[in-house]
C-alpha cells in the first residue's frame, strides 16, 4: 500500500468582542434579538462563575462564518480588564424555521490543557485507481478521535489519495508515524479504492467457467475411460 500522506489544519483564533448581560428571562433577551439586533449567549467552564453576555449578531456570524465551529474564540467582555478569554463553541441554538442563531454557549479551555476532540478527515485528490481502473473510492470514516492540547486543536486532517490503486486502503495505524495524538482504533479502515464490480463480475464468470468447463473434461475423460474398459 502506498505511503498515506496527511496534513494537519489547526483551528482558527477567532476574536469575538461580547458584553456583560444583565438581561434574563425569555421577554428581555427576545427584545435583545428583535429590537436591538444583539444575540444572547454564556461563557462558562474552568470552575469559574458562568457569564451572561451579549454580543451584535452580525459580530457573532461574522464570527462563526469565519472559522466556524470548529474555531478557538478569544472572548474579551467590554469595561472588563482582563485578557481575553479562550474558548470553543459547546452549543450554538437556531432559529426552527429561519435557520438564524438565537444563542450560543461558549466552554471555557484551559491553554495548558489536553483535551480529546473529534476531527474531521477529508480527501485531497483522485486516486489513480478511481482515474485509470474506474473503480470508486469508500471512505469509512469521516472523522478521527484526538488528543491535543488546548493551545494546538486540529480542525481538520486531510489525506492525499492520488497515489491509492484498485483495491488499496488506508487504515488508522498509516497515519500514526505521522500524527501520534490519534486516539481511533489502528485497525479502523479510513479510505478503500473499490474495484469496479464489472472487473469484478467478469472475474468470477471466467472462474466459474473455467470450473465448469473443467467438470465437463473430467465427465468426457471419465466417459472415454468407462467406454474403453467396457471393450475389454
Amino acid at each position: 500500500m502506498p505511503a498515506a500522506s496527511i496534513k494537519v489544519f489547526n483551528r482558527e483564533e477567532v476574536a469575538l468582542d461580547v458584553q456583560s448581560r444583565p438581561e434574563r428571562g425569555k421577554g428581555p433577551v427576545g427584545r435583545l434579538r428583535r429590537i436591538d439586533d444583539l444575540l444572547p449567549g454564556v461563557l462558562y467552564g474552568l470552575g469559574v462563575e458562568p457569564l451572561s453576555f451579549k454580543a451584535e449578531e452580525r459580530v457573532i456570524e461574522r464570527a462563526l462564518a469565519r472559522g466556524g465551529q470548529n474555531a478557538i474564540f478569544l472572548v474579551k467582555v467590554e469595561d472588563q480588564d482582563q485578557e481575553a478569554q479562550r474558548a470553543v463553541v459547546r452549543e450554538i441554538q437556531y432559529h426552527k424555521v429561519h435557520g438564524n442563531v438565537l444563542h450560543v454557549d461558549l466552554l471555557r479551555i484551559d491553554p495548558q490543557a489536553k483535551l480529546r476532540v473529534t476531527v474531521p478527515v477529508v480527501t485531497l485528490g483522485i486516486p489513480e485507481g478511481v482515474r485509470t481502473g474506474g473503480g470508486a473510492l469508500q471512505q469509512g470514516i469521516n472523522h478521527l478521535d484526538m488528543e491535543c492540547a488546548a493551545t494546538d486543536l486540529p480542525a481538520r486532517i486531510e489525506i492525499d489519495v492520488t497515489t491509492l490503486g484498485l483495491g488499496e486502503s488506508i487504515h488508522v495505524k498509516d497515519l500514526l508515524e505521522e500524527e501520534g495524538r490519534i486516539l481511533t482504533d489502528p485497525s479502523v479502515t479510513i479510505l478503500n479504492v473499490l474495484i469496479p464490480r464489472v472487473v469484478a463480475e467478469e472475474a468470477e464468470d471466467e472462474d466459474e467457467d473455467g470450473a465448469e468447463d473443467g467438470a465437463e473434461d473430467g465427465a468426457e475423460d471419465g466417459a472415454e475411460d468407462g467406454a474403453e474398459d467396457d471393450k475389454s
